[in-house]
């Protein structure tokens, strides 16, 4: 029999149940998006210039406005009220937690996305479901800012990059203000505060500003939330030990100055003399300003050549030039060693407006040149940052790389699938790997997935060959594998540098399949193309001092990676690699999605989960099924 908190909980579903129908049916009624805001339409890759996780903290409910992912976003009205039956799984579940919350309440923060001031969640949907029924004002919530280009035609962004230059050492957190002068007038109202008010340490203006918003709630002043509270800082101050009603009196008191403040003047000011002086410019100007040109430089470590890795780089460098023409003087500097790269980049690229480091080796040995010359934004080739001051730019490969694992799950016979690799690092091809094996396991779950490191000699590529004899002798026919210098295989693209094939029972490929391929041409045009628009600039304001950013990290969807599929794989084949292609370029689909394990059977991802960036780049650990032959 159900319990009398089940029953309660069965019948508050119900009552959210009509909530949501009434909702849906409204909106679509007027031709409006009746279902939740799902932030993987909004966005696409090519927009992001970076992840950034925030604190843990209280965040109001009211600013909660969707979902990460579409596939979500159909369980919900738009007003976050739930459309699934009452038999149904969902309703379940849903009434199961909010017997919880009646109880003793839903203690775990969920996770979010934050996204131009509002938030879409990731984890945790149903629980801000039950909370907006209950008329919750807040939520805990572990951040992850995702931080979008500056773009002149949207307002929106440029507003926003104001926000952020503001949030560096502003009291008040994701306070959306509708201009740029608004967030310079707040930003020196609060310098005075420090300068002429003693403020505790232990003060919580996140709490403040929580609290004015539910007094704004109830007296709904006629401007927006932040600029109100941006009015009312200028007559009452910090509202330091302010209470609810007091605050709603102060408010009220208020109304006839915000309401002239919510008016344009009634007439235009007339100048009747001339301007000798200029307008001072903007915020985003001074900040972020747009440039007419570059000069970049590209520093290559020792053994580059046409068709090596590093040679890649130089070819993406050149079609870079010829796409952006007369805005870039580019150049590149060979030979670079650790011991000499900091008098080489003095000498070659000591006027240089971007420099990028195309190998992790030289991480560290770059640092001081770029804290030597802050007027240089440094980009470093890497997938982790090895020190915070220097940001980075890498792909995700890992996406790619599970399609490798569709394909190669979809041509094996044997049902055993190798990953040839040197000796891995961890924390460095981890997430390659595991994305490979989901990919395999995603077409064939009773397939076999071996990771083969067994006489792989690291910056050996000619051993590969034996990985692929110590996986032939396991029973392997399908195997993901480094190009090496012997190979001869009739129909391998030459620009890729590693590939699926068939293997025959001595290890050697007889037959290409799929391949990975970095478009450094593309990629190399868009960093630049973002630095001429000004969108880089955000990574001196926010990256320098925050450990937690994640540089440039674009893949399929921006077009910095492509994949590659053989006709070898037939035609329905090379349709659903299509699709799947597809709905991760849009962000619809993630091969991190739980729930996964590790070897040790620990959880890594939870159920209906997905991981979120720097979770995959800081990946230390191999899901559960991959054999290692080592």
């Amino acid at each position: 029999m159900e319990s009398s908190l089940n029953q309660e909980a069965r019948a508050e579903y119900l009552r959210a149940l009509r909530a949501g129908q009434r909702d849906y049916s409204a909106r679509t009624a007027h031709g409006e998006r009746g279902n939740l805001i799902a932030l993987d339409e909004l966005t696409s890759q090519s927009r992001i210039v970076a992840y950034m996780k925030r604190p843990q903290r209280e965040i109001s409910l009211s600013r909660v406005v969707g979902t990460y992912t579409s596939a979500r976003a159909n369980s919900f009205a738009h007003n976050f009220m739930p459309l699934h039956p009452e038999n149904s799984e969902f309703a379940s579940k849903w009434i199961s937690l909010c017997a919880i919350h009646m109880g003793e309440g839903l203690r775990d923060a969920v996770q979010v996305y934050e996204y131009l001031w509002h938030y879409y969640v990731i984890e945790g949907n149903k629980r801000v479901s039950i909370l907006k029924h209950y008329g919750s004002p807040t939520v805990r919530a572990d951040i992850t800012r995702v931080v979008p280009q500056l773009d002149e035609r949207d307002p929106d962004t440029a507003v926003y990059y104001a926000y952020l230059n503001y949030d560096k050492t502003g009291f008040f957190k994701n306070l959306r203000l509708s201009s740029q002068a608004l967030y310079e007038q707040l930003s020196d109202m609060e310098q005075r505060f420090r300068d002429t008010l003693e403020l505790p340490d232990h003060l919580n203006y996140n709490t403040m500003y929580l609290q004015f918003e539910a007094a704004y709630n109830h007296v709904e002043p006629p401007l927006p939330l932040g600029d109100a509270f941006v009015e009312y800082l200028k007559v009452y101050s910090l509202p330091v030990d302010t209470t609810l009603s007091q605050m709603e009196e102060q408010l009220t008191a208020l109304l006839p100055q915000m309401q002239l403040a919510s008016r344009p003047p009634s007439e235009p000011t007339l100048l009747l003399t001339l301007q000798d002086k200029q307008p001072a410019p903007g915020l985003i100007s001074r900040l972020f300003g747009q440039k007419r040109s570059a000069r970049v430089v590209f520093a290559y470590p020792e053994g580059r050549a046409e068709d090596n890795w590093l040679g890649a780089h130089e070819l993406g460098r050149q079609v870079m030039q010829e796409k952006l023409g007369e805005q870039v003087v580019s150049s590149y500097i060979d030979g670079l060693t650790p011991a000499n790269m900091y008098e080489r980049l003095n000498e070659e690229a000591k006027e240089t407006d971007l420099l990028l480091i195309t190998s992790s080796e030289l991480t560290l040995p770059s640092l001081r040149f770029s804290l030597e010359n802050p007027d240089c934004l440094t980009l470093v080739y890497s997938r982790s940052r090895v020190d915070y001051r220097l940001s980075t730019y890498y792909g995700r490969y890992y996406e790619a790389i599970f399609l490798c694992g569709m394909a190669a799950a979809m041509a094996t016979t044997s049902m055993k699938v190798g990953y040839i690799t040197p000796r891995i690092v961890y924390n460095r091809h981890t997430a390659d790997i595991n994305a490979f094996a989901l990919g395999v396991k995603a077409v064939r779950a009773d397939a076999r997935v071996l990771l083969v490191w067994q006489d792989v000699v690291p910056n050996e590529p000619e051993t590969c060959i034996n990985g692929l004899r110590a996986a032939a002798q396991q029973g392997v026919d399908v195997a993901y594998t480094p190009r090496y210098p012997s190979l001869a295989l009739e129909g391998l693209p030459q620009q890729v540098f590693s590939f699926v094939g068939r293997i025959d029972q001595q290890g050697q490929p007889t037959e290409y399949l799929a391949a990975p391929l970095w478009d450094w041409g593309r990629f190399y045009t868009e960093i630049v193309s973002s630095y001429l628009n000004g969108s880089l600039d955000i990574l001196r304001v926010i990256d320098r001092g925050d450990p937690s950013v994640t540089g440039l990290w674009w893949g399929l969807g921006a077009g910095a990676l492509r994949f590659l599929a053989s006709e070898a794989l037939g035609i329905n084949n090379a349709q659903l690699l299509h699709y799947m292609r597809t709905s991760i370029a849009r962000d619809s689909f993630n091969p991190f999605y739980g729930p996964i394990h590790d070897q040790n059977g620990l959880l890594r991802v939870g159920d209906h989960v997905s991981l979120r960036p720097y979770e995959v780049l800081n990946m230390e650990w191999l899901c559960d099924f991959i054999e290692v032959i080592g």
